[in-house]
């Protein structure tokens, strides 16, 4: 049988790696193919026969909705399954999406499994074919410090992704541990900052705003915004749910009071580090670097940015 042809569709290479790792231990005969946004995907459906696109919604030129549009129209793609990955969740963008033609929809952040999930599913049900059972994780999180679509970290450094230079130190878990543990096993004592790469600024600098923040492992936090820039935000927030994993996936969603102008950001987890000297510590200063590239969110960010500092 012909290898299975995949298009990977996102203009962050993190997330297109999560994505390729996870679709290779799913299915390892497939062969996959990426574009860094809707224009080069088009191309791409142009010069070969694509039977499944896994495809973000958000990318410069032309979006996620636009490619689908365009599949839809078109008599070679109009059945083709197309899966929407996005931070886009609000019912009207999936009712958007829905009446485009979308053949599934996934909400960004994710987790390797609920991934996996709706993948499976939507191969078996248009093109028929089974997964392979292959060596990827029963439990996301047994595959190490990033615990999200199996990303992990060896000897210190991040493995299976573009993961723009993360320092990882420590295996941390989205458990929180109990309070009788050891600093050193804690998830509240997560990293030594004398061993991290510089943060974005000093730990007692004044609030600059808050961002909500949403992981993949489906916990959330409100972070007070300590010092942001277009790269990465530093900022502290009180721990009332379980914690992420460093690596896990997040999505921002950075409000500025002002203007009512919300930056909806893709990034991750770089560091953490608990704000008191005990296991159980309950405030977090955390930093998350993007891995977004879209000039309009990068544009609206720059605006939030300019008003705060």
């Amino acid at each position: 049988m012909a290898a299975l042809n995949i298009l990977v569709v996102d203009d962050a290479a993190f997330i297109r790696d999560l994505v390729k790792k996870a679709v290779r231990e799913t299915y390892p005969g497939c062969e996959l193919h990426e574009a860094i946004d809707g224009r080069k995907a088009i191309s791409i459906m142009n010069s070969k026969t694509i039977q499944l696109v896994l495809c973000d919604w958000e990318m410069p030129e032309v979006s996620g909705i636009e490619v689908l549009e365009w599949m839809r129209a078109d008599e070679r793609y109009k059945a083709v399954p197309f899966m929407m990955i996005t931070s886009r969740g609000d019912r009207d963008h999936v009712i958007k999406a829905v009446q485009a033609g979308v053949s599934e929809y996934i909400g960004k952040p994710f987790t390797r499994e609920n991934f996996v999930a709706k993948l499976t599913k939507l191969v078996w049900k248009h093109l028929k074919i089974r997964p392979s059972q292959g060596d990827a994780p029963a439990n996301p999180r047994a595959a190490g410090a990033a615990g999200v679509l199996g990303a992990t970290a060896v000897d210190g450094k991040p493995k299976g992704g573009d993961l723009g230079g993360a320092s990882v130190l420590m295996g941390a878990t989205a458990k929180p541990a109990p309070a009788a543990a050891p600093a050193a096993d804690s998830a509240a004592a997560l990293l030594n900052p004398a061993a991290a790469a510089k943060p974005a600024a000093k730990a007692g600098a004044r609030a600059r705003g808050l961002a909500d923040v949403r992981f993949a492992s489906g916990s959330r936090a409100k972070l007070v915004i300590k010092d942001i820039n277009l790269q990465e935000m530093i900022g502290v927030f009180r721990r009332e749910d379980a914690l992420p994993a460093l690596l896990e996936q997040a999505v921002l969603d950075i409000v500025d009071q002002d203007s009512g102008e919300v930056a909806r950001i893709n990034g991750y987890v770089r560091m953490m580090q608990a704000q008191e000297p005990h296991p159980d510590a309950q405030t977090i200063q955390m930093l998350i670097r993007y891995v977004d590239d879209d000039p309009e969110k990068l544009a609206t960010l720059s605006r939030f940015i300019a008003r705060v500092r």
